[in-house]
């Protein structure tokens, strides 16, 4: 065996670990974030189809508390937790039209992932038919 090739191959050894360690970090950073993202788009989803069922809840009823209401219920029962405690909500009554509107900042998971702000608003007209 030559003494010279087998030295050579120790020095060698454990490059690849290294390697590896580095690419698996990164893609599970990237994977984190990407799941963020699926996570807050999903967020505000919940937050856009309270405001609408809310919206049309309180049009109906002409009650903007109604409205609100129906809002932090739907809230409640599609994100609930630390995502729905960050979003404030909102609701007016403008000559017949009910406005819901929401405003708040999901966290990013991850130091590379930003903050997601977003403001949201929903409208509603009450059709008033023939008795």
């Amino acid at each position: 065996m030559d003494p010279w090739r087998t030295d050579r191959e120790l020095d060698e050894r454990g490059v690849t670990s290294v390697q590896f360690l580095l690419s698996a970090g990164l893609g599970l950073i990237l994977f984190l974030a990407l799941a963020n993202l699926v996570v807050v788009q999903y967020g505000r989803g919940a937050v856009r189809s309270a405001l609408e069922q809310g919206a049309r809840s309180g049009a109906l009823s002409g009650s903007s508390s109604e409205c609100l209401q129906r809002v932090e219920d739907v809230l409640d029962q599609l994100l609930g937790g630390r995502m729905s405690r960050s979003v404030q909500m909102e609701c007016v009554e403008e000559s017949g039209v009910m406005r819901a509107t929401a405003t708040g900042v999901f966290d990013g998971w991850t130091l590379a992932s930003p903050d997601f702000p977003f403001e949201l608003t929903s409208e509603a007209v009450a059709e008033v038919g023939d008795p």
